[in-house]
C-alpha cells in the first residue's frame, strides 16, 4: 500500500490521467474530488501525506484548500492549463505543473516534495 494522495480535479479526463500517473506509481489516490467542498471534507476524513490540486475548482477558491493543507504542512502541487493565476501566486512554495507536462513532471515532483 503506497502514500495516500489527495486528488482535487474537476476535468474528468484531467483528473483520470493523474489518477493513472499516481497510481502507476504506486501511490493510493483519494478523489478525484471535483469541488473545493469535497476536497476540504477529504483532507478533515483522510489526512493525506501530499495533493494535487486544480487550480480552478467548481464552487470556490483553491487558495482556501491550500491555505487547509500548509496548516497541516501537506505538500501540494497546483496544475493548470495556465500559469497566470492568483492563487498560485498566494503560495509560490507549491510547484505549478502545465497541464501539457503532467505525464513527465507529476510523479517526479510529488516524489521530491515528499522526501
Amino acid at each position: 500500500m503506497g502514500q495516500h494522495i489527495l486528488l482535487v480535479e474537476n476535468d474528468p479526463a484531467v483528473a483520470a490521467l493523474i489518477a493513472g500517473l499516481l497510481e502507476e506509481a504506486d501511490y493510493d489516490v483519494d478523489g478525484p474530488h471535483a469541488t473545493l467542498a469535497d476536497g476540504v471534507a477529504a483532507v478533515a476524513k483522510h489526512m493525506p501525506v501530499g495533493a494535487v490540486l486544480d487550480v480552478r475548482l467548481d464552487g470556490g477558491d483553491v487558495g482556501l484548500l491550500a491555505d487547509d493543507l500548509d496548516l497541516y504542512d501537506i505538500p501540494y502541487i497546483f496544475c493548470s492549463g495556465t500559469s497566470d493565476d492568483p492563487v498560485v501566486d498566494a503560495h509560490p512554495a507549491a510547484p505549478l505543473i502545465p497541464r501539457p507536462a503532467l505525464a513527465r513532471r507529476l510523479v517526479p515532483t510529488l516524489r521530491h516534495l515528499l522526501r
